[in-house]
């Protein structure tokens, strides 16, 4: 990774733990809410398959600000994320964004 700028580590701590914040309150605080609300077919969480991603549910919208935040971030800072297995074996191998 490359020696990031003072300014670059403020933004990445913030973009972080804006992201963290986030996801906590969907997928912990506001889980009986969130469950309920994903499962569009055709769509995903991070790519939800609506008009208004704050419509009806502000912490979604929140935390897909705070997230394409984080990934853009991320790369301006040469940063790629790590995932916990090969993409590839999960059924229909999502196209890599990254």
């Amino acid at each position: 990774m490359a020696k990031l700028s003072s300014q670059q580590q403020d933004e990445l701590q913030c973009a972080i733990s804006e992201f963290v914040g986030a996801f906590e309150v969907v997928f912990r605080y506001d889980w009986n809410y969130s469950s309920g609300m994903v499962g569009d077919a055709g769509a995903s969480f991070l790519e939800p398959d609506v008009e208004d991603e704050n419509e009806d549910w502000g912490a979604r919208g929140a935390l897909l600000e705070r997230y394409r935040a984080l990934v853009a971030t991320m790369k301006e800072c040469g940063m790629e994320p790590t995932f916990p297995f090969a993409l590839e074996n999960l059924p229909g191998a999502p196209k890599r964004l990254w």
